[in-house]
């Protein structure tokens, strides 16, 4: 699809559908506009109150002329309207366009009250762009519903467009990149193996001259002392790799470290997984996907923020050279760690790359990791869980999270719960004595390898999307990038 976007007269429009947003409680200007060239067909349907904006309906009228499908989709209330809201009925009116054979789509932007020209058009393309995300690659019968050949967003004020423009731009990139995420998670796992993924980092690099890259194989991995992603790594003939990514902003500070875990496939080890959707393990290497992101957003986007991305890369598989359940291995950092279950790898993989971010004497380290199941049991597949060690930047990601969309919800690093992770035999053992609070368990076991100002995302309930969500189709989800992106923008140097 092609994008773009002007300004100019509503009379003037030519296109196959065109979108309009309305409030409940407020008539604003695009829409009396459009009212009058409808022949008040708006007014109509709010007068018998069959529309009248509730958030994520949607309703087509058929006209003739330039204009021969227009698309009303709630925002719901003005007083609770945010980007979100905007996001949301992008991709109502996406999901109902999609039936119809549409060769080009136009979006009106309109002026809200408390939302920034920037802002409403950025969600407005965000919103269309995640929605027409598919993923067919691998289907020899193409019946994927035709996409519009176009989308233009327009401003029917030629003074607000430079303003619409930075907003269209970001939008754009950061639909694309959170769409790119996606198609890397949604690959088979005999495709994105941890080679794939070193490929991937290496294509970043060179198409983005401010991004450097270095590949760590296996034989450097054992120069690192990285016992444990060895650990992981050996019950698998797939080769394990650790990715360094470097992106150099317009600051002279310290660096923002972001570590990705990286298992491109995960079953459970010696303490194999029920068979049961053991597919979906393919998104455990969704964390890396987004750190990948992440570091291509902020060469794309020009964010001040110097940023190192480190992503340890393996298969977690059973086989007679596989770790075993009592193993005892030594990390990085020379803590011994005695493996209880060895489904429990990806708290291990991350031991060896917490440990690696201390050479940068790093400003704030931010892991993303599809770490436990109970995470999902005690938030669902709508939030992502937050352990940190300081609430210096807590305020800051939570405001993120408010304008992408992307809920999280702090959860505690319960300091009574260490007795859990205790080994009789080792320094830690990497699954906890008790069955409850396992997320809190994992959160504390990586604790034990920072020693810098640290948040840890626990994604695994929002990594990848079982059921259809608004602008996010089943499979890979992306989510994270957008939050990370907006907290990055705005942390101060």
């Amino acid at each position: 699809m092609k994008f773009s976007i002007s300004s100019k007269p509503l009379a003037s429009l030519k296109t196959d559908a065109l979108i309009m947003p309305l409030l409940p409680d407020k008539i604003l200007a695009e829409e009396k506009e459009l009212d009058r060239l409808l022949n008040r067909q708006i007014s109509k349907l709010r007068q018998s109150k069959d529309f009248t904006g509730e958030p994520n309906k949607a309703r087509i009228l058929f006209s003739s002329g330039n204009l021969p499908r227009i698309i009303l989709v709630g925002l719901g209330p003005s007083a609770g309207l945010n980007s979100e809201k905007l996001r949301e009925a992008m991709s109502t009116a996406t999901t109902e366009l999609k039936k119809l054979p549409l060769r080009t789509m136009t979006a009106l932007v309109p002026k809200l009250p408390g939302i920034s020209p920037a802002a409403v058009t950025q969600a407005l393309t965000e919103g269309v762009l995640l929605s027409h995300y598919e993923f067919p690659y691998y289907k020899t019968a193409k019946n994927n519903p035709p996409k519009p050949d176009s989308v233009e967003f327009v401003s029917l004020r030629k003074a607000e467009l430079r303003l619409a423009t930075v907003g269209f731009e970001t939008g754009l990139k950061l639909g694309q990149i959170v769409n790119a995420v996606r198609d890397l998670g949604n690959q088979p796992a005999n495709i994105a193996t941890p080679t794939h993924l070193a490929n991937y980092a290496e294509g970043l690099a060179r198409t983005h001259k401010n991004i450097k890259v270095k590949i760590l194989h296996k034989a450097d991995i054992k120069k690192e002392n990285m016992g444990a992603i060895l650990a992981v790594s050996q019950g698998s003939d797939e080769e394990p790799k650790f990715i360094v990514l470097e992106y150099r902003g317009k600051t002279t500070g310290a660096p923002v470290v972001l570590v990705g875990k990286g298992i491109t496939f995960d079953s459970g080890g010696i303490s194999i997984k029920p068979g049961e959707k053991m597919e979906e393990m393919k998104y455990d290497m969704a964390g890396a996907a987004t750190v990948m992101g992440v570091i291509q957003a902020a060469s794309e986007l020009k964010l001040l923020q110097n940023l190192v991305g480190l992503i340890p890369a393996t298969e977690n598989l059973p086989s007679g050279k596989a770790a075993k359940p009592g193993d005892i291995i030594r990390s990085r950092s020379g803590k011994t760690i005695e493996i209880i279950n060895t489904d429990a790898e990806g708290r291990l993989v991350l031991s060896d790359a917490l440990d690696y971010a201390k050479k940068y004497k790093p400003r704030l380290v931010i892991d993303f990791a599809t770490l436990t199941g109970s995470i999902v049991v005690a938030l669902g597949d709508e939030l992502t869980g937050v352990f940190t060690n300081t609430k210096r930047f807590l305020d800051n990601l939570e405001a993120a999270a408010k304008l992408t969309g992307e809920k999280i919800w702090p959860m505690p690093l319960e300091k009574s719960y260490q007795q859990f992770i205790k080994s009789d035999f080792a320094d830690l053992r990497n699954l906890g004595t008790v069955r409850y609070g396992d997320s809190i368990n994992a959160a504390l076991f990586l604790e034990h390898f920072v020693d810098y100002p640290w948040i840890h995302l626990d994604i695994a309930g929002v990594a990848w999307a079982t059921r259809e969500k608004p602008y996010r189709p089943k499979g890979a989800t992306g989510t994270g990038l957008r939050l990370i992106v907006e907290f990055l923008k705005n942390l101060k140097s």
